[in-house]
């Protein structure tokens, strides 16, 4: 469907219409063709004339030969002479020549890339322009013609016929294509493709070839093949495709459309919606059910009463089938059978005739249940629990409990859990056993070792591995193939532990030693550190400070009596001060020097006033 009201377009069509009466024709050829230089003929080659001469030792190049009555020219050889060269001065360039319709595509480039125009624009007038200015304005070119009567009356035409020397040439009356706008309010067009008749906003009639639209006010019609519209808007609206169609009333809050693959309608709280055979419909939220329509093997459906608590489903590919009814729910699939009433009564019964096993179990909560298959068996009722396998027997009480696994290999038996009272635990197969009684006793053995535990002793021991002690309160004694530890928590803490050790006597003493070093500090008057792989020490005890390093030629050492004095050697000479410099002599080879008021004077030796790597040191 396609009109084009001129009503806008008044201003340019005016604009367009004189534009065109200035403009010289130009021509049937268009106007790139009369800018087109003709080519040059080419030129007739002469038998008699000899065959160019081969370059650098290739064979002269044939010119290509032509079949007898072929009058195109013959295909000049490759080393012909060149356009330009001196040898061909009459060949020139040939001049390239746009196509008659640029933008026009072929139909098989159409029908790949797709478009949405509907057909071509037409191409421009082509002859001389007249002008009539009475009774009305008429402007006259080729098969174009515009008429105008403001504001009654304007005109817009294609098509026409034209004349050629006074005969008629082109042009048909079934090709006209007329465009008319009567009073600034009816819009008619006749064309052997669209019509249309339009009294904006109220009337409109168009046809857009097999296509037909009427609207009258809120009254609209559409008829095309295959496909119908029917509105009488806002209150109602209908169609049909040719695949499917649509209905809708909103007053009646009602809405439907289908296709092939599916459809949908809404009536009030009534639903349906269908893809392909599965639908689904209900009235909210009173009522649901949905159905697949398969008939492979694979149905499946469903029923949701909300109101009645009631939902039912079913599954056909593995035989399930729920029901749900309040507070009773019935399943049943290729396994089991379940019936149960929440949340007091539970039931569970196997299927063995189809791919279930053999079982059953029921729960009366909180006051019993019991279940089985062919290996497991379990039974609790308040104050008892038995649970029992082929290879294990569980049972428990408040007051006693036992428990065997493995056939009976092991064993565990509990006075209690409520007052835990007696543990007694073997194991046949590793010949490890227990015995507990408490508070007073427990014993443990195994092939690996033993454990004695009394209120006021234990004893854990690892055989020809470790044994430890424990005595009351906090006592702790042991030892193993790398050494021992004696502990008294937390103040007392001794051990060697391959060739480290350490002593605590907290928190005034520690020492801790091994190949590298050993740190002492005797808090808070004494702290000694040692590295034996540097040969280097530092230790303070009291207002006294000792330090020592190894150097080249052997050790550097010092000792303070903070603040009052100081002396130390190294392998290259010595020193003392008082006060740190009050009075004070160096001796560092053969330089010396002497200290007063902490000023160094030099005495001997080199002639260099700087302090000593001694004096540094001192200092």
């Amino acid at each position: 469907m396609r009109h084009r009201p001129l009503l806008a377009a008044l201003p340019l069509l005016l604009i367009a219409g004189t534009a065109a009466a200035q403009q010289p024709p130009p021509g049937p050829g268009g106007r790139f063709r009369q800018r087109q230089a003709q080519p040059a003929p080419a030129p007739t080659p002469d038998p008699a004339a000899p065959a160019a001469a081969p370059v650098d030792g290739d064979a002269p190049a044939a010119a290509t030969p032509t079949a007898p009555g072929d009058t195109t020219a013959p295909t000049a050889p490759a080393d012909a002479a060149k356009p330009g060269d001196p040898q061909d001065p009459a060949r020139a360039e040939p001049t390239p020549q746009a196509p008659p319709n640029p933008l026009a595509v072929s139909p098989d480039v159409a029908a790949r890339i797709g478009s949405d125009l509907a057909e071509p624009p037409p191409p421009p007038p082509v002859g001389a322009t007249t002008h009539k200015y009475f009774p009305y304005y008429e402007e006259r070119k080729g098969d174009y013609r515009f008429r105008l009567l403001p504001p009654l009356y304007l005109e817009h035409t294609r098509g026409l016929p034209t004349s050629t020397a006074g005969a008629t040439t082109t042009g048909t009356a079934s090709q006209e294509d007329r465009e008319s706008l009567i009073a600034v309010a009816y819009y008619n067009r006749r064309s052997p493709k669209v019509d249309a008749d339009v009294v904006f906003p109220l009337f409109w009639r168009v046809r857009d070839d097999d296509s037909h639209l009427l609207v009258v006010g809120p009254f609209v019609h559409r008829q095309a093949p295959g496909e119908n519209d029917n509105w009488l808007a806002p209150l109602y609206f209908q169609g049909e495709r040719k695949d499917g169609g649509y209905f809708h009333m909103p007053a009646l809050l009602t809405t439907s459309h289908w296709n092939q693959t599916g459809a949908f309608t809404l009536v009030g709280p009534y639903f349906r919606t269908r893809t392909n055979a599965n639908v689904d419909l209900g009235i909210a939220p009173l009522f649901f059910h949905g159905d697949n329509g398969d008939t492979d093997g694979a149905h499946k459906t469903y029923t949701l009463i909300p109101p009645l608590l009631f939902y039912t489903r079913s599954r056909e590919i593995d035989e399930n089938r729920l029901t749900i009814i309040g507070p009773i729910v019935s399943e049943t699939n290729l396994k089991r059978r379940i019936f149960d009433v929440a949340p007091f009564f539970f039931h569970i019964e196997g299927r063995p005739e189809a791919l279930g096993k053999r079982e059953s179990h029921t729960t009366l909560f909180p006051f019993f249940h019991y279940g089985h298959t062919d290996d497991v068996s379990l039974f609790i009722v308040p104050g008892y629990l038995r649970r029992m396998t082929k290879t294990a027997d569980t049972m428990l009480t408040p007051f006693y409990s036992h428990a065997e696994t493995r056939n009976g290999a092991t064993s565990f038996t509990v006075a209690g859990p409520i007052l835990p009272l007696f543990f007694k635990y073997s194991d046949k197969d590793t010949g490890a056993s227990s015995l507990t009684i408490l508070p007073l006793f427990s014993y443990g053995h195994s092939p690996i070792g033993r454990s004695i535990l009394t209120p006021l002793y234990g004893r854990w021991d690892t055989y020809g591995i470790s044994r430890s002690h424990w005595v009351f309160p906090t006592f702790t004694l042991s030892n193993d193939l790398d050494g021992w530890e004696a502990d008294m928590h937390p103040l007392i803490y001794l051990g060697r532990s391959g060739t480290s050790s350490h002593t605590v006597i907290a928190p005034f003493f520690w020492d801790f030693a091994n190949p590298t070093g050993r740190t002492t500090i005797g808090f808070p008057v004494y702290w000694r550190f040692a590295d034996t792989q540097k040969d280097s020490v530092t230790q303070v005890a009291a207002n006294t400070v000792y330090l020592q390093k190894r150097v080249s030629g052997g050790l550097d050492w010092q000792f303070h009596i903070v603040p009052f004095f100081s002396y130390g050697e190294n392998p290259s000479g010595y020193f003392w001060n008082v006060l740190f410099g009050l009075a004070g002599y160096e001796r560092a080879g053969a330089t010396a020097k002497v200290k007063a008021f902490w000023i160094p004077i030099q005495v001997a030796g080199g002639s260099g006033s700087g302090p000593s790597k001694n004096a540094a040191w001192a200092n």
